[in-house]
């Protein structure tokens, strides 16, 4: 997201350059065209990192499997204990099992080092 934010604001201080050492004969077509191309590309970055993110959260919900410890939206950790189609059945305490929609896990905990996925 830095890079991003580094990138437009470097491209932003050359379209405002360019557009003082323009001549002021030129249309208003033309002035125009800076500003509409910075929010063009803009709007393609935001998209493009929208999209990898989605694309992360939907292969983290693809390989969690029966065993894989959870953090639930709610703030609830749990256990897997049976995945179906798009929902997973989750064990919270002994003999305490709540279903749960795909999206209501918020990331998987790595049981090897403790850490988050």
């Amino acid at each position: 997201m830095k890079k991003m934010f580094l990138i437009m604001s470097l491209f932003a201080s050359v379209c405002c350059m360019a557009a003082d050492a323009a001549p002021a004969r030129q249309g208003s077509l033309m002035s125009m065209a800076l500003p509409i191309i910075l929010v063009v590309v803009m709007i393609f970055l935001f998209s493009r990192a929208n999209k990898k993110q989605q694309r992360q959260r939907q292969e983290m919900l693809e390989k969690i499997s029966k065993g894989s410890k959870v953090l639930l939206n709610s703030g609830v950790y749990g256990k897997i204990v049976e995945v179906r189609e798009k929902e997973f059945l989750i064990e919270i305490a002994e003999n305490v099992r709540v279903l749960v929609v795909k999206e209501g896990v918020a990331r998987v905990e790595d049981e090897q080092n403790g850490e988050a996925k």
